[in-house]
């Protein structure tokens, strides 16, 4: 079977709170959500009731949290919570990505760097909150691709920390310039995408456009807390997972970026590569190579949807001492494969299913499943797979 395609409606806009209610009425599981919510150790809980909208039956979030007056948190202070729930490596690399292209926004509103943004509302609990769940709601779903419509803005002021901001917010647009996403204008006033679920949307969203060809398996609507005025788009979110038609065996074109080094460290290289992959990088590899004046040096490769290319090149002249990169585009053939979660002595764990082209199909246990089940109960790490295998 192939992969889980997600694509993200803001029918009337977006915020985290909304993404994660969609998310959670199409099918992601609400105790699962609570524990990785409740590792962040910020004392918070969601609750989750039934809603409308315009008729259309959907979820509300609320975040539970302490009263207690909260913390303005610099960009550090915010990963530092994620960082010391020890979430599973993806949800962990997905979240950094979210907020550090948040915090850059923030900084060029304000004339300042990442390092010396104060969060504010993003900073408070509910954020940090509503992003690990997002993250960990796809994660829990299997879903291997996000699309995502236009976002709908709209005029007027908002209030926030800073004062009185236009709408749309300054954060908003400079994250869409960064992701590149289309924004669809609506008449009226009112935030409809907020810089949280901006950050969101763009750092998941590996092409913006229409609705794509689609199998549907699920649908779920997330609502906010404002009602439409009469005649107005409803304010939902709308999340729709499901398997593209003819995708089991999928031929397509890839942007390869490639960049020459041969003066940055072994630990700097590390993180560069995972900065890129929680960018949103298909697969980053380096190669050891040999550059001018006979140095040793690497060959870092980045492979990138087209719709991502130019991100992940920024991403790359950022975090590199690179003065300068190469791409070309290419073909790649992707086999159809499929996420199911198996049941073990050591509980579940998650097993990628390959077909292979002679009709072979062959198990592949996700490494973080089984990394957390062997150090839960004791044991060594290839007993977990082989047990997940069998």
């Amino acid at each position: 079977m192939p992969e889980t395609l997600l694509y993200i409606d803001p029918i009337g806009g977006s915020a985290g709170d909304m993404l994660l209610a969609a998310l959670i009425h199409a099918g992601a599981p609400l105790p699962q959500l609570q524990e990785r919510v409740a590792a962040l150790d910020l004392g918070a809980r969601l609750e989750v009731t039934q809603d409308s909208r315009q008729g259309i039956a959907c979820r509300r979030l609320e975040v539970v949290a302490p009263q207690d007056p909260q913390p303005e948190r610099h960009l550090s202070e915010v990963l530092a919570v994620i960082e010391a729930a020890r979430l599973p490596q993806s949800v962990t690399e997905r979240a950094r990505a979210v907020f550090e292209g948040l915090a850059a926004a923030e900084a060029e509103v304000h004339d300042s760097t990442p390092e010396q943004v104060h969060f504010h509302e993003v900073g408070a609990i509910d954020a940090i909150v509503d992003v690990v769940g997002v993250l960990s709601a796809l994660e829990l779903l299997g879903v291997a691709r996000v699309e995502c419509g236009p976002w709908p803005v709209a005029g007027g002021t908002v209030e926030a920390a800073h004062g009185t901001l236009p709408l749309p917010a300054p954060a908003v647009l400079l994250l869409a310039k960064r992701y590149g996403a289309p924004l669809s204008g609506r008449e009226g006033r009112g935030e409809l995408v907020t810089p949280t679920g901006a950050a969101l949307l763009g750092a998941l969203a590996q092409r913006f456009g229409p609705f794509p060809a689609l199998r549907v398996e699920a649908v779920g609507y997330g609502a906010g807390r404002r009602q439409s005025p009469a005649g107005s788009p409803p304010n939902l979110t709308r999340a729709v997972l499901g398997v593209a038609p003819g995708s089991e065996d999928t031929s397509g074109e890839v942007v390869v970026i490639e960049t020459h080094l041969d003066d940055q460290s072994p630990e700097q290289l590390a993180w560069v590569t995972e900065r890129l992959r929680a960018s949103g990088a298909l697969d980053v590899y380096l190669s050891a190579t040999q550059t001018k004046k006979q140095r040793p040096g690497w060959l870092v490769t980045v492979l990138a949807e087209p719709a991502r290319a130019g991100a992940l090149e920024d991403v790359l002249l950022n975090e590199s001492t690179s003065l300068g990169l190469r791409s070309r585009r290419e073909r790649r053939r992707v086999l159809p494969r499929e996420l199911v979660s198996v049941e073990t002595d050591y509980g579940p764990i998650r097993v990628k299913r390959v077909r292979r082209p002679d009709g072979r199909v062959t198990r592949a246990p996700e490494f973080d499943d089984c990394a957390r089940a062997a150090e839960e109960h004791g044991v060594p790490l290839r007993e977990v797979f082989h047990a997940a295998e069998g």
